[in-house]
């Protein structure tokens, strides 16, 4: 059957003829009757509501927002968003103000601890005085003055908490001393030494040195002469300097000290022995040993050279005559110097003391004195291993100090009247 017959045929049906009975709705058709009555009912109440909105909302110009306006669910998602920002705003703060304050505390235990246990501090040291009415602050005071301590409000803690007394005196303390060490050096008798500057010219015989030292109130007479002739030093060129007249006759240095006033004589007499050892270096007992010559007999020569020798330029002049008379022992069998009579007589000889029968008298015993007749200096130790190349046997001193050096007993005659016509002008 054609599709149009169906229509035809569907039309007719729907339509109601009049005069016919009504006839009962296909259970599909009732279905669609109830959607569509349905779907009225809610155009009817959706249109409704948009009538009565339009009714309720005031006039353009009277519109005002109050959080009221706004649902209330919103509100509190805005709130907690506000809360939560203003939250972790307050915990960052809170976390930087509570790591300023630890790093804080941290620097000052540091510097607190450094200072009170001296665990770095310079290597300085300073003398103070206290009077017996000293108070915390006051040596506080004093200390920082020194340069002792950094932070006298730290010390005067620190003597609060350790309940520290003083003692009045004169105190050398240290700057590497911790807070403890400090207050017990000040509780104790007075620790502080006055030292003294000496100085000790080259050519100084043992008992000049010892005056001078005397003198200078570094120690009593008697303690250092018996530190000189019987303290067993640790040195070891001690063992080989001969049977001098005085023991360490030679081999104090001469130089400038600085010592303790009232020190112990070895002590004192020890400063001497090493400075000569340094002085005495690798390379010149090396050149001792080419020239045979052991230590003591270097010591020797130099100590008449420094008593014969004023100007330096002669020094190896000197040191060539007394090795030149020394090698040849059967023309020059004495060496025939002043000086060593000298050392015996504590004057200018006078011919009556060139006849004193004395193994430091060399106008009467061949060779060198058993000893060194004074302290040399570097120079004449030197002049001594480094002579100069002469063919000198004699030498006569001027009044300025200076020699005629002569190679003849000649010659050296007329040197001597020489001299002896300038002094008489």
């Amino acid at each position: 059957m054609a599709a149009n017959e169906f229509e035809e045929k569907d039309s007719r049906r729907d339509e109601a003829m009049p005069g016919d009975a009504p006839r009962a709705a296909a259970p599909d058709e009732e279905y669609e009757e109830y959607e569509h009555r349905r779907g009225r009912r809610r155009e009817e109440r959706l249109q409704r509501e948009r009538e009565a909105e339009r009714m309720e909302m005031p006039e353009e110009d009277d519109l005002e927002f109050t959080m009221s306006d706004v649902p209330r669910r919103t509100r509190r998602r805005r709130r907690r968003h506000r809360d939560r920002a203003h939250g972790c705003l307050t915990a960052a703060m809170y976390t930087m103000f509570v790591l300023g304050v630890s790093m804080f505390l941290a620097g000052f235990v540091i510097i607190a601890a450094n200072e009170v246990f001296a665990f770095v501090k310079p290597d300085r040291s300073a003398v103070i005085e206290l009077s017996a009415d000293e108070t915390p602050a006051t040596v506080a005071a004093q200390l920082k003055e020194a340069g002792i301590i950094e932070y006298p409000a730290l010390f005067r803690l620190y003597c609060a908490v350790s309940d520290a007394t003083f003692k009045s005196g004169r105190y050398e303390l240290s700057a590497e001393l911790d807070y403890s060490a400090i207050a017990r050096s000040l509780r104790r008798t007075s620790t502080f030494k006055e030292t003294v500057r000496v100085t000790i010219p080259e050519g100084y015989t043992v008992a000049q040195i010892v005056d001078a030292l005397v003198e200078n109130q570094v120690a009593s007479r008697e303690d250092l002469m018996a530190a000189i002739e019987s303290y067993e030093f640790s040195h070891e060129f001690i063992a080989g300097i001969g049977d001098s007249r005085v023991r360490l006759e030679g081999y104090l240095f001469p130089d400038t000290y600085e010592f303790y006033k009232n020190d112990s004589a070895p002590n004192v007499i020890a400063k001497f022995l090493t400075n000569f050892d340094a002085k005495y270096t690798e390379k010149l007992r090396t050149r001792a040993d080419e020239l045979g010559l052991t230590m003591n007999e270097v010591v020797i020569i130099a100590s008449l050279v420094e008593r014969e020798a004023k100007r330096a330029d002669e020094r190896a002049i000197v040191a060539s005559v007394i090795y030149n008379r020394l090698a040849a022992p059967d023309s020059f069998p004495r060496l025939q110097i002043d000086a060593t009579v000298q050392y015996l007589v504590g004057h200018a000889p006078t011919p009556e003391d060139l006849e004193i029968d004395d193994p430091y008298n060399t106008y009467l015993h061949r060779g060198l004195p058993p000893g060194p007749i004074a302290n040399p200096g570097i120079a004449s130790l030197e002049a001594v291993l480094y002579p100069a190349d002469t063919s000198y046997y004699y030498y006569v001193a001027r009044s300025d100090g200076s020699h005629i050096f002569s190679e003849t007993l000649e010659e050296h005659n007329a040197a001597i009247a020489q001299v002896i016509a300038e002094n008489e002008e």
